[in-house]
Order: C-alpha cells, then structure tokens, then sequence
C-alpha cells in the first residue's frame, strides 16, 4: 500500500477509540522461516477482517541463533477484536493448525498486549 494511503488511513479514524495489538515474539534461527510463514498466513486472514486498519511485522536480529519479530495491528475499537480471534480460529481449525503446539515446538517465546494511543498528561 503506498505511504500517503496508509497515513491517510491513520488520520482518517477516531486514533482515541483505537486498540493496537502488539505481539513481541522471540524467534529461534531454526524456526524462523516456519514461523513467518505462519505470522503471514495469520496476517492474511487478518487484513480480510473489517474494521482492521493496518498491520505490520517487524524483525530484528538480535543473536546468531535469535530472532526479534513484532507484530502490530490496528483496529477501529474493541468492536473489532472478537470477530477477528474467531476468524483466525476459524482459520486455524480448517488447516489443522495448533499455535501452542508449534510454538512450543519451534521455541518460540511469545508476550503479547492491547495498547491505547496515549492521552496527554
């Protein structure tokens, strides 16, 4: 999506009623590539849901044998979040996908919150 679309999307939604998913995982070298591709099947079906305003993953190298990765959705309001957890459930169900499972198989550490555009002081 080109820069002046995703900025005109920020500027065009009430940024108080917002939530922001941020899902910081910790990645080993060996497991990486099965779990980016993974976090991007994920995103897919994201991206579909209404009411989701944009999304991004990062990465960071931050060993040899130790990945970074961050995941960072944004929704309209809290409207928005059950139906996409049912989605990506629904999703993950049709393919047979256990995330517990392969996270723990893969290694990968996982600390995850909702944020708020923060209100001045």
């Amino acid at each position: 999506m080109p820069l002046f679309t995703r900025a005109g999307a920020f500027f065009m939604h009430d940024n108080q009623n917002q939530v922001i998913r941020v899902n910081r995982f910790s990645v080993p070298s060996d497991g990486r590539d099965e779990f980016m591709a993974l976090l991007e099947q994920t995103h897919g079906v994201i991206r579909q849901q209404s009411g989701v305003i944009d999304d991004m993953i990062l990465e960071q190298q931050v060993a040899t044998d130790l990945f970074s990765v961050l995941a960072i959705i944004r929704f309209e309001g809290e409207h928005v979040l059950q139906p996409t957890i049912t989605a990506i459930a629904a999703a993950d169900q049709a393919k047979g996908i256990d995330r517990q499972g392969i996270a723990r198989r893969l290694g990968v550490a996982a600390v995850s919150g909702f944020y708020r555009q923060a209100g001045s002081a």
